[in-house]
């Protein structure tokens, strides 16, 4: 019998149907399996929109998509401890939408902190049944003309990197449409 897939990853760019396919993966995967505790980890937060009203709706769009059944961790800029409260409580199938958020809310560190908690999450994603990881595609554009917005493709793309060596199954997302990479 073939060995599950234990990290599942989800690239696209932005409004490409990643995340509603990532949720629906893990929802049948949910069954099939029989998983019964899932956390859906968010990176991006109501309460940082601010008077963001057009983030306030991505969010409010994304609460309204998944099952009220998931725990909702709200990861921020802690993705280390957010996959380890995870663990701690038996979650055994997590969803992390999405990582380009959580790399956005850590451009100020030095990039190897960055990369070394990445890793570490990666590590305990690979303890977890299931992990199902969204991930931004960045990189499908020029070179940026602001240093901020290189340095977080550059970053994005390194985290994607590991993410899509790790991972078990990669898929590409353009326009709702999922294509098998991996």
């Amino acid at each position: 019998m073939p060995k599950k897939a234990g990290l599942i990853v989800y690239l696209g760019g932005l409004r490409s149907g990643k995340s509603r396919l990532a949720q629906d993966r893990l929802a049948q995967e949910l069954k099939a399996r029989k998983l019964a505790a899932p956390a859906y980890l968010a990176t991006l937060l109501t309460a940082k929109a601010g008077k963001d009203a057009s983030l306030k709706q991505r969010v409010a769009s994304h609460q309204a998509m998944r099952p009220q059944a998931w725990a909702t961790v709200e990861v921020g800029a802690q993705l280390e401890a957010s996959a380890q409260a995870c663990t701690a409580k038996g979650f055994d199938a997590w969803l992390l939408d999405g990582a380009g958020a959580w790399v956005a809310l850590r451009l100020e560190q030095d990039e190897e902190t960055v990369l070394a908690e990445w890793k570490k999450f990666l590590a305990l994603a690979r303890k977890t049944a299931l992990t199902v990881v969204v991930l931004d595609e960045v990189g499908l554009g020029g070179v940026a003309a602001h240093p901020a917005a290189r340095r977080f493709a550059d970053l994005n793309g390194k985290i994607n990197q590991l993410a899509c060596a790790e991972a078990d199954e990669v898929y590409g997302v353009q326009a709702g449409l999922a294509q098998r990479l991996k």
